[in-house]
């Protein structure tokens, strides 16, 4: 651009507007075609940037457990079931009354069967013998869910069966799960 001191000045500034000319014509979105991804790319980040304040994911905990007991109308009129559980030390107290519930069977014929409820109860059950005290340094505790199943749903032969058992901890903004902390 300005390389030769001998030109003349009006020679230099033409020069350097067809430099800016070009460069504005590099940069410009000039079909259609262009300017309908560039409204698609932003629509698109505005919707996520939304869905991460005000959206909303479910927090679940998910457990092996053998259902050991089927109720039929318990307090409350619901018919409900009982299974024990291994949970880490660090989640069960999280676990409370009235978090909905799915248990998934394990079947050998691979039939789905998955029953919905709510949890009703949970404790902890202790140790029958053996080293007692190493029980609350434990990574994971023995508990027994109560869970209270959904009018129609049919708990026929429960009892006995291994099953997973997913808990809804609850509900939370996506940003929110970003800015947890995890040790």
């Amino acid at each position: 651009m300005f390389n030769n001191p001998f030109d003349s000045f009006h020679n230099i500034v033409a020069e350097a507007k067809e430099e800016r000319e070009q460069l504005d014509r590099l940069l410009t979105i000039s079909t259609p075609r262009e300017r309908l991804l560039v409204a698609a790319i932003a629509l698109l980040l505005c919707i996520l940037s939304a869905w991460l304040f005000f959206g909303s994911v479910a927090r679940s905990l998910v457990v092996d457990g053998v259902v050991i007991e089927k109720r039929e109308n318990p307090p409350g009129g619901k018919r409900s079931v009982q299974a024990l559980v291994w949970v880490k030390s660090e989640v069960a107290p999280r676990i409370e009354a009235g978090m909905p519930v799915v248990i998934e069977p394990d079947t050998a014929d691979g039939e789905a069967g998955a029953l919905r409820g709510e949890v009703r109860a949970i404790s902890a059950v202790p140790f029958s013998g053996g080293p007692a005290a190493f029980e609350s340094a434990a990574p994971v505790s023995l508990h027994r869910v109560v869970i209270a199943l959904e009018e129609n749903a049919d708990s026929g032969s429960l009892a006995g069966r291994k099953s997973r058992i997913v808990i809804e901890l609850g509900r939370q903004s996506p940003i929110a799960l970003f800015r947890m902390r995890r040790p």
